[in-house]
């Protein structure tokens, strides 16, 4: 009998390790992260690294994650390719809505905050100037799993953002970040406000 439950515990062992986004679960170390990618971890700065994962969405082409030395993977970012928008944002929109509706399927329905800021001139607010918005940050476009629900896979919060380029060569596009904060977030933001 115990041979058999050793035998179905292995067996199912891959499956609930890829079951995290991107197969990257919650206190990995850069070790565990690196076998999970198709090449190693680059460091970029503090506890932020550039990786490739396996396990990887075709919308989004890179990946960071934050890597504590105490308590191991906390953070996760996807970036989206550039999305070449029209003045009403309708594709890097589209590409939202897409996206979204994909993540509600393992998270839920997520809370949308869509709105512009209310205090800028009224002729501002209109559709068409949506994108300059965006940019200009008077409009925001996010939504976030989590708020008043318990996620799976050790996740505190997920969001998803529009963000504008602010290029001068780039000026008509935007992206996609993803943001993955894992419930082992908060010791590490306590550990940097110990200095205050």
């Amino acid at each position: 009998m115990k041979k058999i439950l050793l035998t179905l515990i292995f067996a199912l062992l891959p499956f609930t390790i890829l079951a995290a986004p991107f197969g990257l679960k919650m206190g990995m170390s850069l070790d565990e992260i690196s076998a999970q990618c198709e090449e190693e971890p680059s460091f970029m700065k503090d506890d932020v690294y550039l990786v490739k994962p396996k396990k990887s969405h075709p919308m989004f082409s890179y990946y960071a994650v934050y890597v504590n030395e105490k308590v191991g993977l906390y953070q996760i970012r996807a970036i989206s390719d550039s999305v070449t928008c029209n003045k009403y944002g309708t594709e890097i929109q589209n590409a939202f809505n897409s996206v979204k509706d994909r993540i509600a399927k393992t998270y839920g329905k997520p809370k949308i905050i869509d709105k512009v800021d209310p205090n800028i001139h009224s002729f501002l607010q209109k559709a068409e100037h949506w994108f300059q918005n965006l940019k200009d940050g008077s409009c925001q476009l996010s939504a976030i799993w989590g708020e008043n629900t318990q996620l799976a896979d050790d996740l505190e919060t997920v969001a998803l953002d529009c963000v504008a380029d602010n290029s001068v060569f780039h000026f008509e596009d935007a992206h996609l970040v993803l943001y993955y904060y894992f419930s082992n977030a908060k010791a590490v933001e306590d550990e940097q406000d110990d200095v205050f």
